[in-house]
């Protein structure tokens, strides 16, 4: 156990550290919002605070989730911001050493993103922009500047962005101003100061006198004095600040948080300034260029006791000179978000609140609208006030005004009424704009916004909008996944982005952004690179911009979050595909059917993180774990895939065991492995020495592998290259470094990378030997530091088949560059018994356990793998008695159940507890979600292991299955069949279909509808009776996709009764013929004095006889097609045979 002043000094350290980070940095973005109500949730209370213990807020608001629904609000906005804020954070101080490689990283995006492609996102975006400006003298020329990707340059009116800011450590540019005679110079805000360009941004120099400097500013607005290109106003959280020689000196005219600078337009000597004072705003009009200011007062924002308003944009309009707009926001009067819409007449002597409703805030409704919340019609209370505020007044009709918010509102009638162009979710509106707008600029009849997705631009007052951002890589990814067989598929979930995908070329400048919201995991499947999953689930990838994306469920996703260390991963087993672990909560999870199910490998103590198996010996798996902020991080090892662990946690990590831990395993030792410790915090002292462990011993003992070169770090991921001689890559919070066992040290590897960039997760990829980098602007590829061996790996679809799954699709998973690759496989048993491809498909005919061996060999050299027992062949056949009957309840880990078979369709059958099963308590059964699948037409297979059904003269064998189905409405009529087959699967007869009304067991329900107690039905089919008797079948259980509703089946059944334990012999002295038919057959027999009866499927009598001849013809009137049962028999024999009609 640590010493508990220890713990709590080294949590004061941190701190007093993470106060400064917050001062300089947080604050620039988002104010605390108004926490004085009693009925605010203690964690709220806690994170509003002067300096919140992080661990405890995160404990307090996990608590208080655990028994409330989460609603999205202010404050949990606040929260999410807060939590990344910490883990973008570093103060590493920028690298003076340079790669000793040539090799350059390239951005490979995004830098765009496909707005119009099917299956895009209900908010798409792709960079988080924080504002834009447009050059006086040059319209052509516009500069942007992001939160995470530093600051940008078009000189093509937004159609082409290039990064200017790649020389300086710097992320978020919040503010931007650009000399109006010459648009080379610029000033922009950076790491608590102000950089300024006299070439475009090619060099950059910090700008102020050493009283200025020597603080550190969140500069919220800065301009130039229209008459005096040397005269720069600033806007500071240390006050505001004059600049009478370009920024060289500064003279700070009043103190305090200053947030507005706007210019009267016709007097470059009238100033309008908006300053924070604790819990409202003031406003300030300087009348002699900034020498003196007034405080006007009358009809401003004057929030009351335990109200706030602590934010206010200003606007000018050329079009009516004197008149300022304020948008004011707070908390007031029972509501918060839009605190008023106020207007000046007279240069802000007097204000008149303008907008909306009867006072200031207030309950919203329809006639007090909150133009700072989600829905569109300003109904809803709260809103990103605080975060996300932007105002704009039309220069050629000051009664167009325009509000940003989370979504964009347009005033024609100067902000009496607003209304909403296009929710932050209609991106097929033609005003759309992407959520959370920071900065609406006019610029002539241009218009220009800043959102969390990117920029977007209007030349006709926002009536038609339009995304202007190619260029700019400013995706914050949070995970990152590429393909190992295709490494153009990529995906990563992004801060405020959704889902960003690559499918090679398929988009519209390469990327698309799916799914929607905040997204944190991307992987790829390494044997099917067109299958891909997220936080949404499981996609199987088009291929076509036009073609939706195909999804699939998962019955579980790993754990994510924002918090460095804390996410879990979906991790394969390196021999099978459609196998991968993940972490969820504290289980470590395994799926053999590619997420359909998963079984728990073993229930930890504390939360699974990150985990590796290994690939040598996939019985070694090793996990760590994460208890709390402060809590031990704890390493394991299993060595028999999962039954038993082992605490191989080091010791020898200086006192720090609250740092997690990520892993990276050997590809040739599973007893050789790398872990990084990844602190939650960007200090540098966290884990300073103690940065890198490696043990050869699968973690018994361990060696210390940092060095003083990793003194300046932030470490946040570690990845093996595979065939090196113990080559690592360490992803840090600023840059790649790499080592292996020949090197004493480490070495970076950065040339080109932006600086600083937080490398989210690295990805070797071999067969073009590159490395890729998702990181928190964009994603980057180089070549791998080294050339090495191939490292040799078999891999299949499946390592266990039966009869009617026969056929197995090796994938060659090794390591080796394909343009000088080889391949040699060998099968023993198997057709072919070898192969030179590189993924060869092989039959198995009879049961048994097969070897499989590979050697691949390329420019690098030679490596083999031999795998004994790889595949097994089962031949599970299942057998009925008059006692030994056939059940299958789903009451399983894994679905399908064991040698079942759910075939690879669009849409699939799943598993699910329910909480009202055919007993009317809850239970797992099996389901199709046809309400969310829209195939119509398009069938899924569910499929029995084989069934020897009994036999006998008089035997009778019984199908039943309860099932459950509402129907959504009589345009939508999902099917439901069964088939049978008597050849494993070679050929089918169906013996039962329904749909529509015919299926439906309740009456219509148009919401996503599960089972009641009463909405159950059971079903029996005498099989017997359908000529099946003594036969070994395969049952096929069809559902047919019209997007209507839920269909739910359970217990299938086969129970025999009559049954002869001794083999019963058909007799083979008769035949019918043709068959199939239309209706009209013969029958050639040697038998007389036999009787016939023929059934339908539904087991009515159709025709009764007696054959009179050795051929005998039969003709039925108007037949339906379908299955036919005769039942033949005299004094001595009873027997079927089935007939198909056509």
């Amino acid at each position: 156990m640590r010493p508990f002043f220890c713990v709590n000094y080294m949590r004061q350290v941190i701190l007093l550290l993470f106060i400064t980070f917050q001062l300089s940095v947080f604050s620039q973005v988002e104010m605390k919002y108004n926490s004085s109500s009693e009925d605010l949730p203690n964690w709220v209370q806690l994170v509003y605070t002067e300096n919140p213990d992080v661990g405890e807020v995160i404990e307090a608001y996990t608590t208080y989730y655990q028994k409330n629904e989460l609603v999205k609000n202010k404050h949990t906005q606040y929260y999410k911001r807060w939590l990344r804020s910490i883990s973008r954070f570093s103060d590493a101080k920028p690298t003076t050493t340079s790669s000793k490689s040539s090799n350059q990283w390239e951005c490979i995006g995004p830098w765009d993103f496909d707005k119009d492609a099917a299956s895009r996102s209900y908010a798409p975006g792709a960079a988080h922009i924080y504002t834009v400006e447009q050059a006086v003298s040059n319209p052509n020329i516009l500069y942007a500047g992001s939160a995470t990707a530093g600051a940008w340059k078009t000189i093509d009116k937004g159609a082409n962005w290039n990064l200017i800011t790649d020389e300086l450590a710097l992320n978020g540019v919040y503010a931007i101003e650009i000399d109006f005679t010459n648009p080379e110079i610029i000033y922009i805000s950076g790491n608590g100061g102000i950089y300024k360009s006299y070439d475009g941004g090619a060099n950059w120099t910090i700008i102020g006198d050493a009283a200025f400097t020597n603080l550190s500013h969140s500069i919220k607005d800065m301009k130039l004095k229209p008459s005096n290109n040397q005269e720069l106003f600033v806007a500071s959280n240390q006050g505001l600040y004059h600049s009478l020689d370009g920024g060289l000196n500064f003279i700070q005219v009043m103190s305090g948080e200053f947030l507005e600078i706007e210019f009267q337009p016709n007097s470059a000597d009238t100033i309008y300034f908006v300053r924070e004072n604790g819990d409202k705003t003031e406003f300030y009009r300087s009348d002699n260029g900034g020498n003196s200011l007034t405080n006007f007062t009358n009809g401003w924002p004057n929030p009351g006791v335990g109200d706030d308003q602590k934010r206010t944009e200003i606007a000018v309009s050329p079009a009516a000179p004197n008149k300022i707009v304020a948008l004011a926001t707070g908390d007031a009067n029972g509501g918060s978000g839009l605190y008023g819409i106020y207007i000046s007449d007279d240069k802000g002597e007097n204000w008149t609140f303008q907008c909306c409703g009867p006072q200031p805030a207030g309950a919203p409704s329809g006639t007090n609208i909150n133009m700072m919340g989600w829905q569109p019609d300003g109904t809803d209370d709260g809103g990103q006030y605080y975060y996300d505020l932007a105002l704009a007044v039309n220069p050629n009709n000051a009664d167009i005004i325009h509000v940003g918010g989370v979504q964009h509102w347009i005033s024609t009638d100067n902000g009496v009424n607003f209304t909403c162009p296009a929710k932050w979710s209609e991106p097929h509106k033609k005003g759309y704009v992407h959520a959370d707008i920071h900065d609406i600029n006019y610029f002539g009849n241009d218009l220009w916004f800043a959102c969390d997705g990117g920029i977007f631009y209007s030349d006709n007052a926002g009536d038609s909008i339009y995304k202007k951002q190619y260029g700019i890589a400013g995706t914050d990814f949070w995970g990152f996944g590429a393909g190992f067989k295709d490494g153009d598929v990529m995906l990563g979930g992004t801060y405020h982005n959704g889902t960003l995908l690559k499918d090679g070329n398929t988009y519209l400048n390469d990327w698309i952004c799916t799914d929607g919201g905040d997204g944190i995991r991307g992987f790829v499947n390494f044997g099917n690179p067109r299958v891909a999953y997220s936080d949404y689930g499981g996609k199987t990838l088009s291929g076509d911009r036009t073609i939706d994306i195909s999804t699939f469920s998962l019955e579980k996703k790993p754990n994510a979050s924002y918090i460095v260390g804390e996410s879990s991963q979906m991790e394969f087993d390196p021999r099978c595909y459609n196998w991968n672990y993940i972490g969820e909560d504290s289980t470590l999870w395994l799926s053999k059917n590619n997420g359909a199910s998963y079984s728990a490998v073993h229930h930890f103590n504390n939360k699974v993180t990150s985990f590796e198996v290994a690939w040598s010996n996939p019985d070694v798996i090793y996990v760590a774990t994460w208890e709390s902020w402060w809590g031990d991080k704890k390493l394991y090892r299993t060595t028999d895939s999962g039954q038993t662990w082992t605490d191989i946690t080091p010791t020898n990590i200086n006192g720090q065991a609250w740092i997690p831990y990520d892993i990276t395993i050997s590809s040739n030792d599973e007893n050789t492995l790398w872990i990084a410790r990844c602190s939650m915090y960007g200090d540098v002292q966290d884990a300073k020495g103690y940065e890198v462990f490696k043990s050869t011993d699968g973690g018994t003992t361990w060696i210390n592998w940092s060095t003083p070169t990793l003194n300046n770090i932030n470490a946040s991921n570690i990845e093996h290259q595979r065939g090196s001689n113990g080559g690592v890559y360490l992803g840090t919070r600023n840059a790649v470094y790499y080592r292996n066992n020949t090197m004493s040290d480490w070495s970076i590897y950065d040339n080109n990378l932006p600086k600083p960039s937080t490398s989210v997760q690295l990805i070797p990829h071999y067969r073009k030997g590159l490395l890729f980098n998702g990181t928190n602007r964009s994603a980057y590829e180089i070549d791998l530091f080294e050339n090495s061996p191939p490292s040799a790996q078999i891999a299949a679809d499946k390592l266990t088949i039966n009869c009617i799954n026969d056929t197995v699709s090796f994938i060659d998973h090794s390591a080796l560059r394909l343009s000088s690759a080889s391949w040699n496989w060998s099968f023993p048993g198997g057709s072919p018994s070898s192969s030179f491809q590189e993924n060869p498909i092989v039959i198995y005919n009879q049961a048994g356990t097969y070897d499989v061996s590979l050697t691949v060999t390329d420019a690098f050299g030679t490596s083999t793998q031999i795998l004994n027992n790889f595949i097994t062949y089962k031949d599970s056949t299942s057998k009925i008695t008059s006692t030994n009957n056939y059940k299958q309840d789903f009451e399983i880990n894994n679905f399908p159940p064991q040698a079942w078979n759910s075939p690879s369709a669009s849409f699939s059958w799943q598993a699910l507890t329910v909480d009202t099963g055919i007993n009317c308590f809850p239970n797992k059964v099996t389901y199709i979600d046809h309400y969310n699948t829209n195939k119509r037409g398009d069938e899924a297979y569910l499929i029995s292991n084989k069934i020897k059904l009994g036999g006998g003269n008089n035997a009778i064998n019984y199908l039943t299955y309860d099932y459950s189905y509402s129907g959504f409405s009589a345009a939508y009529n999902d099917g439901f069949r069964i088939d049978i087959s008597t050849d494993c699967g070679m050929s089918w007869d169906s013996i039962y279909g329904a749909s529509g009304t015919d299926l439906q067991t309740t009456s219509y329900q148009t919401y996503e509808w599960s089972p009641t107690c009463n909405s159950w039905q059971t079903d029996s089919i005498n099989l017997t009776q359908l000529g099946y008797n003594e036969d070994t079948i395969m049952i096929r259980f069809v559902g047919i996709n019209d997007y209507g509703n839920q269909f739910f089946m359970d217990n299938v059944s086969i129970k025999g009764q009559n049954i002869l334990e001794t083999n019963f012999i058909k007799n083979q002295s008769l035949e019918i013929f043709p068959n199939p038919n239309n209706g009209e057959f013969s029958i050639l027999s040697n038998y007389t004095n036999l009787d016939y009866t023929i059934y339908n499927s539904l087991n009515q009598k159709i025709k009764t006889g007696e054959i009179l001849s050795d051929l005998y013809n039969i003709k039925l009137q108007n037949p339906k097609s379908g299955i036919y049962l005769i039942r033949f028999s005299n004094s001595k024999i009873t027997f079927s045979e089935k007939i198909v009609i056509y």
